[in-house]
């Protein structure tokens, strides 16, 4: 890991004592996480199990993946190919 990188811990925690029967899972990443991300509350985020290979060696994990954020790339990429065709 670079000297400017940092690394977070967080929980997988039910999004309300409601969802405890509904299994709707979320988990609450730092402000500054989710600035640098590019990220916002209420996304729709895809995790995945995954194993994540450390210069220590491998461990289970997971792998988040930005739904949303995927979909708002992907409309302001498409504005950008529009405005540039119509110039």
């Amino acid at each position: 890991m670079k000297a400017d990188q940092k690394k977070w811990v967080v929980k997988i925690e039910y999004l309300d004592e409601a969802d405890r029967y509904n299994d709707d899972l979320c988990v609450k990443l730092p402000d500054e996480l989710m600035k640098q991300l590019g990220w916002e509350a209420g996304d729709e985020v895809e995790w995945e199990e995954a194993e994540i290979c450390e210069d220590w060696g491998e461990h289970k994990g997971f792998s988040l993946s930005n739904k949303s954020k995927l979909f708002r790339d992907a409309d302001e990429a498409r504005k950008k190919a529009i405005s540039i065709h119509m110039e």
